[in-house]
């Protein structure tokens, strides 16, 4: 597989205390997490995967104390940031999951895990990272849990965003194997890992929310 290091398309202004601040997740955390809250059942432990900043893992820990947050990237700028926002929350329900690169064995998910949660992934990784992330959660998933992705998609017979358009076009520039990936095509790739077709749910600024449930 080729290498394909971690990649961030905006700069992350750095707090005193090693907390950094992403502005596209202050535009869009409080509709993804009131999403996770309607998706996800009363309580679990979900592994956020390449959970950049970390900001969108504190707040599902606030708003859903009864759900286990495990948050995890491979970059280690922002696994500092994870860890400084697991010490600035201090809740007992948000913790440090440590490095993971999905495109290797999960060697570490020895907890139960009932949901796999991964933002702004597809689009600027090559697509060998979506099926490992598919092939990883099967392996580790409880009975009914599932994956969830939000980010940039094509759905089919719709109308494509002339925002998605542009933006697949400058990812593409960016890197030939990153772009906004076509429903199809990772819903393909969620069946061969063993999970049923996405329920999507259509989210502000041409982002959707895919719902894969393990079968």
């Amino acid at each position: 597989m080729p290498a394909d290091p971690p990649s961030r398309l905006e700069p992350l202004e750095k707090g005193a205390d090693g907390r950094r601040f992403s502005p596209s997740a202050a535009r869009n955390r409080e509709h993804i997490v009131a999403a996770l809250e309607q998706m996800l059942p009363e309580s679990g432990t979900c592994l956020e995967v390449a959970a950049g900043s970390g900001e969108h893992a504190a707040l599902a820990a606030q708003r859903m104390p009864r759900w286990q947050w495990l948050a995890t990237d491979r970059d280690d700028e922002a696994l500092t940031s994870i860890e400084a926002w697991v010490q600035h929350v201090d809740l007992p329900n948000l913790k440090s999951f440590g490095c993971l690169d999905l495109n290797e064995a999960w060697s570490q998910a020895t907890a139960s895990i009932n949901a796999v949660f991964a933002s702004n992934l597809t689009h600027i990784s090559p697509i060998e990272t979506t099926a490992a992330l598919f092939r990883g959660a099967a392996a580790h998933l409880e009975r009914g849990g599932a994956v969830i992705l939000y980010g940039p998609v094509f759905l089919p017979d719709r109308p494509r965003p002339e925002s998605n358009v542009a933006f697949d076009a400058e990812l593409r520039a960016r890197a030939p194997s990153y772009g906004v990936r076509e429903l199809g095509v990772i819903a393909a790739l969620a069946t061969k890992a063993g999970f049923a077709s996405p329920v999507v749910r259509e989210m502000p600024a041409n982002n959707v929310m895919l719902n894969f449930g393990r079968r």
